[in-house]
């Protein structure tokens, strides 16, 4: 618990509903004011996410980026809540639920350095896909680190996504298979 009452007009609304973009702004403030870890990771990730809404809320203090204009604010903050409402059951618990990979891509492409997928480094690409760290975040933009390549390719895939590998394999084994039966069944006139 955060020991807030979120009872504050505005940005926090009864039942814990909160009104930021993003879980850090409220679009009546903008970026004069942030709310930096006002978020729960359906499952871990609150580090990452702290993080990605410091180094954003920098970002937006040094002038680098800008927020989307109040209107637009509001209005993904409605959608944001469509969204939760129909995968979280409705709760106190659940107003400022994110699941953790989603949102930092999403905050991390508004400044950017979400790590971008790559034919040409297919290592780094199934790491990224397959495992999680928050240096996958610290590839490029802004306070990248030189390291971070290096070290994303270290890391093992997280075991659910041992299974999503194989199967994602195997569907590209049956897919090429099926296409070489279909070209060779050409040939069998």
């Amino acid at each position: 618990s955060s020991g807030i009452n979120a009872e504050y007009g505005e940005i926090l609304t009864g039942n814990n509903e909160v009104r930021l973009y993003k879980n850090v702004f409220s679009p009546k403030f903008g970026s004069s004011l942030g709310f930096i870890g006002f978020v729960q990771p359906a499952s871990g990730g609150l580090l990452t996410m702290s993080e990605l809404q410091s180094r954003w809320m920098a970002e937006l203090i040094s002038g680098k980026v800008r927020l989307p204009p109040a209107v637009c604010m509001e209005d993904a903050i409605d959608k944001e809540q469509v969204w939760r409402e129909s995968w979280y059951h409705k709760s106190r618990r659940h107003t400022i639920q994110q699941i953790p990979i989603l949102y930092n891509d999403e905050i991390s492409e508004m400044i950017g350095c979400k790590p971008a997928l790559s034919w040409s480094d297919l290592t780094l690409t199934w790491t990224i896909l397959f495992s999680v760290s928050a240096f996958q975040w610290r590839l490029n933009g802004p306070l990248a680190w030189n390291g971070a390549r290096q070290y994303c390719k270290t890391l093992k895939p997280v075991p659910f996504f041992q299974y999503t590998m194989l199967v994602v394999c195997a569907t590209m084994g049956i897919l090429l298979l099926s296409a070489i039966l279909q070209i060779l069944s050409y040939f069998s006139y």
